[in-house]
Parts: C-alpha cells; sequence; structure tokens
C-alpha cells in the first residue's frame, strides 16, 4: 500500500529525519503515547496535507513542507475500528508486534491513517519513495476570511440550481 507521509522542512531534511518517529516518541500521538516511536502517515497526500493543517499551531503561517511517499507491504497492516477506548493504550500494544496499523482519521473519519512502527524487526520491508516540497494553497487558510461576494448561500440539500441545469441540458438534448 502507497502510503504518504507530510513533515516540516526541519524534520525532514533526509528519508531517515522522516522516518525515526522521534516527535510521535517525544510528544505522543492518537495511537501511541510518549516514549513509543511511531511514524504517521495517510492513505492519501491531501489526507497527509488535512491532517497538517487540523494541527497546525498558526494557521495563518505555513512553514515549508516535503512530502514523501513509501509502500508498506499490505500483508504488514493491521486495520483497526475507530475507538471509544485509550487509543494511544490500543496503539502501542498493537505496534509492539505489528509493523503498520491502519485507522479512521479523527479529522475524515471516512478516510484512514497508517501509523508505522519504525523500530519493528521488519521495517526495512517499508521502501520509501521520492522527498518532494509540499506547498499549501495559500487560500484553504486567510486571515479574517470573508466570502467573496456574487457567492449565493443555500441551505444544505438545496438542489434547486442542480435541477434547473438539468432541466436546461434536457430540453436542450431534446431540440438537438
Amino acid at each position: 500500500m502507497i502510503v504518504w507521509r507530510i513533515a516540516k522542512f526541519e524534520r525532514a531534511r533526509s528519508v531517515e529525519d522522516m522516518l525515526n518517529g522521534e516527535g510521535a516518541s517525544r510528544y505522543g500521538g492518537r495511537w501511541n503515547p510518549r516514549g513509543i516511536p511511531a511514524v504517521y502517515c495517510s492513505e492519501n497526500s491531501s489526507l497527509a496535507a488535512l491532517e497538517i493543517l487540523a494541527n497546525l499551531a498558526s494557521p495563518s503561517t505555513f512553514p515549508n513542507h516535503r512530502i514523501l511517499d513509501l509502500d508498506v507491504p499490505d500483508d504488514a497492516i493491521t486495520a483497526v475500528s475507530a475507538s471509544t477506548g485509550d487509543t494511544r493504550q490500543i496503539g502501542a500494544e498493537m505496534l509492539r508486534t505489528r509493523l503498520a496499523i491502519m485507522a479512521p482519521s479523527a479529522v475524515n473519519p471516512l478516510e484512514r491513517n497508517v501509523v508505522i512502527n519504525p523500530v519493528h524487526a521488519d521495517f526495512d520491508k517499508v521502501v520509501p519513495g521520492t522527498i518532494r516540497a509540499f506547498e499549501f494553497d495559500r487560500r484553504l487558510v486567510r486571515q479574517g476570511h470573508r466570502p467573496r461576494t456574487g457567492l449565493k448561500s443555500r441551505p444544505v440539500g438545496s438542489h434547486s440550481d442542480c435541477n434547473a441545469a438539468t432541466g436546461s441540458m434536457r430540453a436542450a438534448e431534446s431540440a438537438g
């Protein structure tokens, strides 16, 4: 499975920097307590970016980031369900014996994150791709953002524009 990891430039100068698990070990994460190294990745690059955005200390500033794709053997990933229990303890127990666990994202539960154990005996089976620069589009977070003028808001479930457009298309098809 190809997974994606985004990190601040100063923590991503090399593949080794991006995969050492030191940050998660120092601060803990959703699926690991302090003292347990872990490498947090996402099943696609957009979720990896969303996870970074959700955790930015100051959303008005974007530090330089880098992105890395990794190939993790499918049979080395154990799926876990979203838990109401102590996810840090559950993750710590699972990562003691497994190379990687896959769990729903807290930011978008329809997508999944993969947490890799960088001290697992099979860690060398994780194949890193290429580190690339990653820049966030500045439109994602704007200080004092106001909606653009001319845009109309409708209640959720309002399909009047869609129905009107569909009706116009059908009329044009019938005439043509």
